[in-house]
């Protein structure tokens, strides 16, 4: 009986032992996979993520420079080839070739979801709503966290008039990654549903982004607040002259804008905005009555570049168009205003017009 309770002691002892010898050693590998969880990751990995956030958000420049650099010091990096090949083919959109080339990489990767948006874009652009829509569904299938998607289906839906699915589709991609572009383009749907209030709160949330103040001040225009509409296009031309505050990425993309259906403008440069801004700013001054205001705003303008002078008059003088129908009470002033400073270049350089 003795022999019996020494050996049941001896196995409580033996099992005791063995129960802290696996804590100690499932408590040691704990703490060395939390070890390994706060060391840096390589530098491999973190640009590879980096470059795939810049192509999430449509940083297609970004993207190509950051693949590119990874390439030099890793030059097998396989994930870093292809980025590189799809922030390369974005950029060619606008280009003849590049259907051939797209299709060329869907065939290699149809499962892509960037190259599956790049067809959807392609589509879109040429009026080709179905095959478009069908695209942009895939790539979200592929991505559901891919944000430009989201907010290439809300500015399509947005074309389709059909402004609940577009709100819908840009508060994903907002969520996602709420950047500048993205609450500018929810703040347009809601321009265009005339909810001025909800339209000037999500420009409000954008902060050193020009173009979300130049479209608040003409929501200003439409409810007659004039000062309020000078005020922003004045800060707008801040921004726009600082150098740090146009350096962000989101301040080097271009400004895209709707003249009538079928008819679109692309602002690309600098000097181009600018232009934009100056004219936006002289026809408040113009409608207070200070038309002294409006001379000096536009001899800014003389030093620009007037690459596009023809397509910033047509996008002007549908904008006073819209303007006009929605407040009547402006229709002399403005009748006036595109008589003096619009008339002599309604006719030029219309080639400019995409």
């Amino acid at each position: 009986m003795n022999f019996f309770l020494y050996l049941l002691n001896n196995l409580k002892k033996l099992g005791l032992i063995i129960f802290l010898i696996s804590a100690i050693v499932t408590g040691g590998w704990v703490l060395y996979l939390y070890d390994i969880s706060k060391k840096p990751q390589p530098i491999e990995k973190q640009s590879i993520v980096e470059a795939e956030n810049a192509l999430n958000i449509g940083h297609y420049t970004d993207a190509e420079r950051i693949f590119e650099e990874e390439l030099q010091a890793n030059p097998q990096n396989q994930q870093a080839v292809l980025g590189l090949k799809i922030a390369q083919i974005r950029q060619t959109l606008p280009s003849p070739d590049f259907k051939v080339a797209i299709d060329a990489l869907y065939q290699q990767y149809p499962t892509n979801a960037y190259i599956n948006l790049f067809l959807a874009e392609f589509y879109s652009i040429n009026n080709q709503s179905d095959k478009a829509l069908l695209f942009y569904e895939e790539a979200i299938t592929q991505n559901p966290k891919l944000a430009e998607a989201h907010n290439d289906l809300a500015l399509f839906y947005e074309q389709q008039e059909d402004f609940e699915k577009a709100k819908i589709e840009s508060l994903k991609a907002i969520d996602l990654s709420p950047i500048a572009k993205y609450r500018n383009n929810l703040g347009a749907i809601y321009f265009k549903q005339q909810h001025y209030e909800e339209a000037i709160k999500e420009y409000g949330r954008n902060k050193e982004f020009p173009l979300s103040d130049l479209e608040s001040s003409k929501i200003y225009w439409r409810l007659e607040y004039l000062s309020q509409a000078s005020s922003y296009q004045n800060q707008a031309i801040e921004w726009l002259n600082d150098k740090v505050v146009m350096s962000k990425p989101e301040n080097q993309e271009p400004w895209q804008f709707k003249i009538i259906a079928d008819t679109n403008l692309t602002l690309n440069s600098l000097e181009e905005k600018k232009n934009y801004a100056y004219y936006c700013l002289s026809i408040s001054l113009f409608l207070q009555g200070d038309r002294v205001g409006a001379d000096d705003a536009l001899k800014n303008i003389s030093t620009l570049s007037t690459v596009q002078h023809a397509g910033i008059v047509a996008l002007l003088n549908a904008e006073l168009e819209a303007l006009v129908q929605s407040n009547n009470s402006f229709d002399h002033n403005v009748a006036e205003y595109k008589h003096v400073y619009l008339q002599n270049s309604i006719h030029s350089n219309q080639e400019d017009i995409q």
